[in-house]
C-alpha cells in the first residue's frame, strides 16, 4: 500500500513535474510509488535499455516504495479499455489514498491518453463486479500536474514550495542523461516559485472538490500569492 501514486506516460515525467512533491512525501515519512505507461524509446536517440536503467536510477532517487514500467508504445498510447484495464491491477495492488497524473490539457498525445485512462481506471476499480476476485479500491483524491506550461496556462490550483528539496529533484532529473530535462524542469519550478513567492515550488491540479474537517490546517497551510 502506498499514500501516493503517480500514474505517467513516459520515464522523466514525474521529475520534471513533481519529484519535489514525491521527495517531500518521503521526507514526510509517506510511501510513494509510480506506473510509467511506456519505455520512453521514442524520446531522443537514447536506446529503450538506457531509459529504462536511467528511470530505474530516478526511481532510487527518489525512494520510491513502488515502481513499474507498462509496455505501450511510446508515441502510441491511446485511451482504450486496454490501457486502462492494464492500470487497474496496480492501483488495487498500491491501494494509494491519492492519485496523481499528467494534466489533460497538454502538447503530447501520449499524457492526454494516460490523464483519461487513469481518471478511468481510478472509476472502474472501485467496482467489485468488474475484477476476477472480488476486490475493489477507492481512492480519496485525484489530483493533477501540467508537464508543459506553453499549452496550458491555467495556473495550479495548489502550490507546494519544495525548496529544502530542490537537490533531490535536481539529482532525480540528472539520472535522465539522455534526455538533458534538468534546464526546464528548473525554470518551471523557478517559475511556480515567483507565482508561490518562493525560491522553488511545483504544481497541483485538483480533480475534484476536496473536504477538510479542519480550519486550523487550512490557516496553517494556506499562504496568500
Amino acid at each position: 500500500m502506498v499514500d501516493i501514486l503517480a500514474v505517467c506516460a513516459h520515464p522523466d515525467d514525474l521529475e520534471v513535474c513533481a519529484a519535489g512533491m514525491f521527495a517531500k512525501a518521503k521526507k514526510e515519512g509517506l510511501k510513494t510509488g509510480l506506473v510509467i505507461f511506456t519505455r520512453g524509446e521514442a524520446g531522443g536517440y537514447a536506446e529503450q535499455r538506457e531509459r529504462e536503467a536511467e528511470a530505474k536510477k530516478a526511481a532510487e532517487i527518489l525512494k520510491l516504495d513502488y515502481f513499474e514500467m507498462l509496455n505501450f508504445p511510446d508515441a502510441g498510447v491511446y485511451f482504450c479499455k486496454e490501457a486502462v484495464d492494464a492500470l487497474i491491477p496496480h492501483l488495487r495492488k498500491c491501494s494509494p489514498k491519492f492519485v496523481l497524473t499528467l494534466l489533460e490539457d497538454d502538447y503530447h498525445p501520449d499524457h492526454t491518453a494516460v490523464s483519461r485512462i487513469t481518471r478511468a481506471a481510478c472509476f472502474t476499480a472501485g467496482l467489485k463486479k468488474y475484477s476476477d476476485d472480488d476486490t475493489d479500491w477507492h481512492y480519496d483524491a485525484l489530483i493533477y500536474f501540467g508537464a508543459d506550461n506553453r499549452s496550458n496556462r491555467r495556473r495550479p490550483d495548489i502550490y507546494v514550495d519544495i525548496s529544502d528539496v530542490i537537490e533531490i529533484k535536481k539529482n532525480a532529473c540528472l539520472a535522465h542523461t539522455s534526455q538533458n530535462i534538468l534546464p526546464y524542469a528548473m525554470s518551471l519550478s523557478e517559475e511556480y516559485g515567483r507565482d508561490a513567492k518562493t525560491e522553488f515550488a511545483e504544481g497541483i491540479y485538483l480533480g475534484h472538490s476536496i473536504t477538510i474537517d479542519s480550519i486550523a490546517d487550512l490557516l496553517r497551510d494556506c499562504k496568500k500569492m
